[in-house]
């Protein structure tokens, strides 16, 4: 089996739980490991799959940063409750190029960007209204111009190695199918829940 089509699979998946009314189907638990093993999971906001893995941005003084730099291995967890389904994915993930970073900046709505551009991930802010004005002194600054991409902004690609599909039963047993990447060929096996 090709990685196309399991992330194909995937597409699907979020696309029906949108049908059905889901607002956060593209939002993904990353879990992430420091170098001594501490490990941290967040939601993520899923930007796209792509051939060649699946992309989230996030800021680069992070936590998640910080371990990911120290430790690229990674899993993550797409939950679509109204489907009754899960995937876990259990992978690596890479930095993506400053080209890559600024085409995504550039689909940004304006607001994202600004909005993108006060965050300072995992400081401490004296109040909640220090962002908001922030935020306004960045809007007239760039008023009649283009935000540039901004330090911070970094996104990864995930490149899954193991894959799990999980149908939950209500009053069946569940189903889980697993695919691993072995020498290039994604092998399939049904396992026990």
């Amino acid at each position: 089996m090709e990685s196309i089509i399991l992330f194909e699979k995937i597409k699907n998946w979020i696309r029906k739980e949108k049908e059905l009314g889901s607002q956060e189907a593209g939002s993904i638990v990353l879990a992430t490991a420091s170098s001594n093993g501490q490990v941290h999971s967040r939601v993520v906001a899923l930007r796209e799959i792509t051939e060649s893995g699946l992309l989230f941005f996030t800021q680069k003084g992070s936590r998640k940063v910080k371990d990911l730099s120290e430790n690229p291995s990674a899993s993550m967890t797409l939950w679509l409750a109204l489907q009754r389904r899960e995937v876990v994915l259990d992978g690596v993930v890479e930095l993506l190029s400053h080209d890559e970073n600024r085409l995504y900046w550039e689909s940004l709505s304006r607001e994202r960007q600004l909005r993108f551009c006060v965050y300072k991930s995992g400081e401490r802010i004296e109040t909640f209204n220090h962002l908001q004005l922030d935020y306004e002194t960045l809007e007239k600054k760039y008023q009649d111009q283009n935000i540039p991409v901004s330090e911070s902004y970094c996104g990864y690609r995930f490149i899954p190695s193991r894959i799990y599909f999980y149908c939950l039963g209500q009053d069946s047993f569940s189903q889980v199918t697993q695919y691993i990447l072995n020498d290039g060929v994604w092998e399939e096996a049904i396992i026990s829940p």
